[in-house]
């Protein structure tokens, strides 16, 4: 399959209801509060967790039904309360990986989270991946955006 020459980051901006550490740390330790694992893993129904190691170089692993590991990406950026980035691979080659990189900005009592996806020109159908992932980060943040506001009204 061709490799892609010219395909444009991926950029998502959403708002959270609240400040920038509750919002990093939702997003890395507690992602499996909140990602959307029955749509969006690569076990599927089978898929049980999703966990960040917190440091450079640790893996985004999803832990399936009796235990066996699906690593999605290695974090690349750790900078807690300002941003994370990592490689992005889940279900697929470390060699085909693309990257992820998300900022948090304090916006009084709430936080602008940007998601900038790249390195889609390095990969086999990189414009075809763009495009499944363009709509899939909207499912997966409106489902953090969600589980805040959950918080909020508990």
């Amino acid at each position: 399959m061709p490799v892609d020459t010219a395909v444009a980051p991926l950029v998502k901006t959403v708002t959270v209801a609240c400040s920038v550490e509750p919002a990093f740390t939702l997003f890395t330790s507690r992602i499996a509060d909140w990602w959307p694992l029955a749509t969006h893993s690569v076990g599927g129904t089978a898929a049980e967790s999703v966990t960040i190691e917190p440091h450079v170089g640790g893996r985004i692993v999803e832990t399936l039904t009796g235990g066996s590991e699906h690593v999605w990406g290695t974090i690349t950026a750790w900078e807690p309360s300002r941003r994370v980035a990592f490689s992005w691979h889940p279900g697929r080659p470390a060699a085909e990986a693309t990257h992820v990189e998300v900022t948090f900005v304090a916006l009084g009592a709430a936080t602008e989270l940007t998601l900038v996806h790249t390195g889609w020109q390095s990969v086999a159908g990189g414009a075809a991946r763009r495009a499944g992932y363009d709509t899939g980060w909207d499912g997966v943040l409106a489902s953090l955006v969600a589980s805040v506001q959950a918080a909020e009204r508990a």
